[in-house]
Formats: structure tokens, C-alpha cells, sequence
């Protein structure tokens, strides 16, 4: 069997009551935040299970021996990191840079984005066979997914982390350091009450439709028997 050259690295936090999913605080607990939170790792992780010849990877902060990450270890076979740096710049491009010692190609994801999919992110890497760096932008100026067959620290300076500005800035950091970017379709993630409302009523008009399609066929099934 050949080496596996690609690896995906899952930023993640400790879930810690107050401390993930602040900004949907106060409209939901900070209990209910971090249980919303724990989910939305649960979902990534399942997207994860559905990819094969990647290594996977989990930089967890501040704490990779938390319980529940404990517990994404089970029946996987992935490794456990640190994040390591003082802002989530300087945290990516560690990342990515370890990655690269070993592997040609790397790809990051957080677990905000619920609609990312395996198929999205063998789309990145695909980009990658031809492009230097590949983004998943996302709906509220940022990006849900970065790639990347080499690194430098450049790349994440002068980034206002959060902002609007954070996709426009990294692009033209990309340019000025002649990387070639392959931009993905845009997706949203989930950061306020507005796109967690938003989920919210993606999920119920997705069991809604499911119902009415149940419904629908249910009474064609009766009359079979």
C-alpha cells in the first residue's frame, strides 16, 4: 500500500460552558450553547467517517485530554494536538506547517459549518493537485475551510480575526506572496443567534419534507399489502 500524502485537520474546543459558542449568549445558555456546540462536533465528525485514504488530525484548545474529545478517539484511528499560538492565525499556520512535514497536502476545517460536507472537502483537496492554497469561503466574509501544499507565516499577518475582512484579507496576503488560490462554493457556518435560528429552520423544513414524503407514500405502501 502506498503512503497516505493527505491529511485533514479539525480545529476544535474543549467544550466548556461559557467558553464556546459565546456569541449565541445570552439567547441560549451557556450550557445550552455548549451542548448546541458538542453537536455540531458530533455532525463534523460523522462527515469525517465518510472519508477514506485521508489522515485525520484533531488540534484541540486549550485542553486535548477533555472527556469528550476522549471520546471522538473511539473507534478512529486520528491523532490528538495542541493548538498552539497566540491568536487563530498563528494557530492555523502551525498546524498546517507539522502537517506538511509529513504530508503533500493539508487541508483545516472547524466544526461551525454544518453543511460541509465529505464531498466538499475531496473537492479541496482535488484543488490542490493544481493550486498552491484552496479556501471555502463563507457567508459572512470568513472562511470554513483552508488548504495548502506549502505554508508561511505571512499568509496570516494582518488579519482582522472575526471580521468581514478576514477572506479579502487572506487573498491578498495569497497574492502578494504569488500563491496560487482555488476558491470553493460559498457556505454559511454558524456564529450568532441569526444563523442558529437559521439551522434551526433548515432542520425542521428538512423533517418537515421528509414527513410529507413518508405521508405521501405511506397510503400506496397500505394498499399493497
Amino acid at each position: 500500500m502506498s503512503k497516505v500524502n493527505k491529511q485533514l485537520i479539525v480545529f476544535i474546543k474543549s467544550p466548556e460552558p461559557g467558553k464556546c459558542k459565546t456569541r449565541l449568549i445570552p439567547y441560549l445558555t451557556a450550557q445550552q450553547a455548549c451542548e448546541f456546540y458538542k453537536s455540531l462536533v458530533i455532525n463534523c465528525m460523522n462527515t469525517i467517517d465518510a472519508l477514506s485514504d485521508i489522515d485525520i488530525a484533531l488540534y484541540v484548545y486549550p485542553d486535548n485530554q477533555h472527556p469528550f474529545i476522549k471520546t471522538l478517539q473511539l473507534n478512529r484511528p486520528l491523532s490528538l494536538h495542541n493548538q498552539q499560538g497566540n491568536n487563530l492565525g498563528e494557530r492555523m499556520h502551525h498546524a498546517i506547517h507539522n502537517s506538511l512535514k509529513t504530508y503533500k497536502q493539508c487541508v483545516l476545517i472547524g466544526t461551525d459549518c454544518p453543511v460541509l460536507d465529505a464531498a466538499y472537502i475531496n473537492k479541496a483537496f482535488k484543488a490542490l493537485q493544481q493550486h498552491d492554497m484552496v479556501l471555502g469561503p463563507a457567508k459572512d466574509g470568513g472562511y470554513v475551510l483552508i488548504g495548502a501544499t506549502k505554508i508561511q507565516a505571512e499568509l496570516f499577518a494582518n488579519i482582522n480575526w472575526g471580521s468581514d475582512r478576514v477572506l479579502q484579507q487572506s487573498l491578498n496576503n495569497n497574492s502578494t506572496a504569488g500563491y496560487n488560490t482555488h476558491l470553493l462554493n460559498t457556505l454559511w457556518d454558524i456564529d450568532t443567534p441569526e444563523d442558529y435560528l437559521h439551522y434551526q429552520s433548515t432542520i425542521n423544513t428538512q423533517h418537515t419534507t421528509q414527513e410529507s414524503q413518508w405521508i405521501t407514500h405511506r397510503p400506496m405502501m397500505l394498499e399493497t399489502k
